[in-house]
């Protein structure tokens, strides 16, 4: 491995730097070094992806390494818990991962900045009213901004779900809102993916559960859902029969197969012309690349989104990685859902440390059948797999379990 390592360590780090090999114990790995410095290792954004590459060099540390991790965030939401949080099943700290404390267990700097470009030539990260930074590898996982531009009036009337940090408080103050005598009572989400039920039961939940507590009867308040194809529409026929199911004992009023194409103060126009009021509404639809991607020399695919290998390298840079939803395997494209993330952050992790042991990264082909739980607002959700879908407490206990384990993986790391 050693006399392959400096070759391709010598191409990573460019001309001009001495390269020598040093043994380090751990397991059967060989850190490569370089003479006169660090490897510099930059994880751009701090989501699903890069949690993982944090906890892998914190509980697998490499001298030669200086790892740093740019965040506008110092904590990274969950959007796994996000319907919980809503629902208020969980608090907000509770869906979120400790960027300082996991930085910190990975030895790694935590720059809390955001990242608006790169100069490849100069190898530059450029950051928002900061100095750029050098890197030998980098990877993004900057994620998405929501896209709105298909239905008019959502910038001035809407809440739009991505980014979740910013979501979160604009939830709070819709929430707060809605509780008091004169507040917002007709409530709409746009999306009829998982994220859109999710939410408006989600919702349902909270503001009805609530509503006593102000003096206020649940019945005012009134609930639809947009979607501009069918219920849970990348779900089997199963799992859309049980969603639709639990809408409709919900009361909430569906919409299925005609999408919005404009949003008022009080009402939401369909492509079929008809209006459904709505005071407040939250979108769940598209959602659209970084805007400075479109600046660089970077591939990017047909939506503007980062093209990647199935390494998680960009298709042209075996020095740029990429993970979540602001990159697309062009091989194996999916929906731009945190469950992917997930996914890729144990693969994305282990290829930089390979590459930068001067290894070669290896490819990753995603499951096709995986299990997938719907919450329902309350404590149900629907779980498929495959063939198989069903509802109940059971699956709800599941999810939470699986969820609160996720972010408790990391924030317990370093106690």
């Amino acid at each position: 491995m050693i006399a392959q390592a400096e070759p391709v360590l010598a191409k990573v780090l460019g001309a001009g730097h001495n390269v020598s090999v040093a043994p380090v114990d751990i397991g059967d790995l060989e850190f490569v070094t370089s003479a006169s410095r660090p490897l510099e290792i930059i994880l751009a954004g701090g989501g699903h992806a890069h949690v993982f590459v944090l906890k892998a060099f914190g509980l697998m540390p490499a001298p030669s390494i200086r790892l740093t991790v740019i965040a506008k965030e110092l904590s990274a939401p969950y959007s796994g818990m996000l319907p919980g949080f809503v629902a208020g099943h969980y608090t907000l700290d509770e869906c979120h991962i400790d960027l300082k404390k996991l930085a910190a267990f990975a030895g790694a700097r935590l720059i809390q900045g955001e990242v608006t470009g790169i100069d490849r030539t100069r190898k530059h990260v450029q950051i928002a009213g900061q100095a750029p930074l050098s890197y030998d590898l980098v990877s993004f996982g900057v994620g998405i901004t929501p896209d709105l531009r298909e239905i008019s009036g959502a910038d001035q009337h809407a809440i739009a779900v991505k980014p979740v940090s910013v979501f979160a408080p604009k939830w709070q103050s819709l929430e707060a809102r809605a509780l008091t005598s004169d507040g917002p009572r007709r409530i709409a989400a746009i999306g009829g993916g998982a994220a859109g039920v999710e939410l408006i039961l989600a919702a349902r939940h909270r503001l009805r559960t609530m509503a006593p507590r102000h003096g206020i009867d649940p019945h005012a308040f009134s609930f639809s859902l947009i979607a501009g194809s069918d219920v849970l529409p990348s779900h089997i026929s199963r799992a859309r029969t049980l969603a639709r199911r639990a809408l409709a004992d919900a009361e909430v009023a569906v919409f299925e197969n005609t999408a919005a194409t404009h949003i008022a103060a009080n009402y939401i126009r369909l492509e079929s012309g008809r209006e459904v009021a709505a005071d407040a509404v939250l979108v769940s639809t598209k959602a659209a690349a970084p805007a400075w991607f479109a600046t660089t020399d970077m591939p990017l695919d047909g939506g503007g989104f980062l093209a990647l290998r199935p390494t998680l390298q960009l298709l042209d840079d075996d020095t740029i990685f990429a993970g979540g939803d602001c990159a697309t395997v062009i091989e194996h494209p999916r929906a731009k859902a945190g469950v992917f993330a997930v996914r890729q952050g144990p693969v994305l992790a282990d290829n930089i440390r390979r590459v930068a042991l001067g290894m070669p990264a290896q490819p990753f082909e995603p499951q096709t059948r995986f299990l997938t739980l719907v919450s329902l607002g309350g404590t149900r959700a629907i779980a498929a797999r495959g063939a198989f879908a069903a509802e109940g407490s059971w699956a709800w206990r599941l999810k939470d379990r699986i969820d609160r384990g996720f972010v408790d993986g990391f924030n317990s790391l370093g106690r």
